[in-house]
């Protein structure tokens, strides 16, 4: 893992089982790019990878060749991570592990050509393709005055048909990198749900229809 770093944008507090997940990477000899404070998706994501970068072309950096993106909210084991980031060292393209969201969907769509778009929750990505991406990427500052290249951004955009639909930042992104492979590695994927009382039960307590 001493050639591979990590990127994390949070902007609550990371919980456990993902804080875990990414130490043992560290030990293993990972570099981590922690970014946080940003509510703004697109612009968490634009200043993370924006960071990497810099972090790669420091004249006193250690050689990486992937940049591992992982959400903070994402449980997988160390074998996974090696999975990913060897397959996107030998294609020299970005690799994802396979994960659902909370109503058991999983977010790709295949784009033509067979690679897919979709979550960037734990995709591997070789640094020549991000610096490549990046040399077609706008160059914003934000108000503190910090620069960052524009990787991504949500907005809507037409279809075939002439009607419009809305393409997240994660699934533009993985488009402009040329789409991933997605591989057969499942991981976790941290979700909470919110409980109600069950209606005969609250009906007994209450008195009062739910």
């Amino acid at each position: 893992m001493n050639r591979v770093l990590v990127v994390r944008s949070s902007n609550r507090p990371i919980p456990l089982e993902c804080a875990a997940s990414v130490h043992a990477l560290e030990a293993a000899g990972a570099g981590v790019v922690d970014q946080t404070g940003s509510a703004e998706v697109s612009l968490a994501r634009n200043l993370a990878l924006s960071r990497a970068l810099d972090v790669l072309r420091k004249p006193e950096a250690r050689p990486f060749d992937v940049v591992l993106m992982v959400d903070d909210d994402m449980v997988f084991a160390m074998r996974a991570a090696e999975l990913v980031v060897a397959h996107a060292r030998a294609t020299g393209l970005p690799a994802s592990a396979c994960y659902a969201l909370a109503n058991g969907s999983i977010p790709f769509e295949r784009l033509p050509g067979g690679r897919f778009m979709g979550g960037l929750g734990f995709v591997a990505v070789p640094v020549a393709v991000l610096a490549s991406l990046a040399t077609r990427s706008s160059v914003v500052t934000t108000d503190s005055g910090e620069a960052f290249w524009e990787f991504t951004s949500s907005a809507s955009e037409a279809r075939e048909d002439g009607t419009r639909r809305w393409l997240p930042e994660d699934f533009r992104l993985t488009r402009e990198l040329g789409g991933v492979d997605l591989l057969p590695i499942a991981i976790g994927h941290l979700k909470a749900k919110v409980v109600m009382p069950d209606r005969a039960t609250f009906e007994a307590l209450t008195g009062v229809p739910s």
